[in-house]
């Protein structure tokens, strides 16, 4: 649901659905994002991370989409 951003400076985005950092994208943005480190508006993954990115980047498809699919399924937080 976003936070302070343990690296000091912005927040962390909310991601939960509706949530502004992400939460109106669809699973499939989602999995493409994990995948290569895009988001649906072509802007790139960055900070800590890119660390997170690159280790999703070696999951299976499949275990991609059940994250997008867990994430979709979260109650929206404002």
């Amino acid at each position: 649901a976003g936070a302070p951003n343990p690296e000091g400076r912005g927040r962390v985005p909310n991601i939960t659905p509706g949530g502004s950092g992400g939460g109106e994208w669809s699973a499939a943005d989602i999995e493409y994002y994990l995948e290569t480190g895009f988001t649906p508006e072509f802007d790139t993954v960055g900070g800590t991370m890119v660390a997170v990115q690159e280790n999703m980047a070696e999951l299976t498809r499949e275990d991609r989409a059940a994250i997008a699919a867990y994430l979709k399924a979260l109650k929206a937080v404002d």
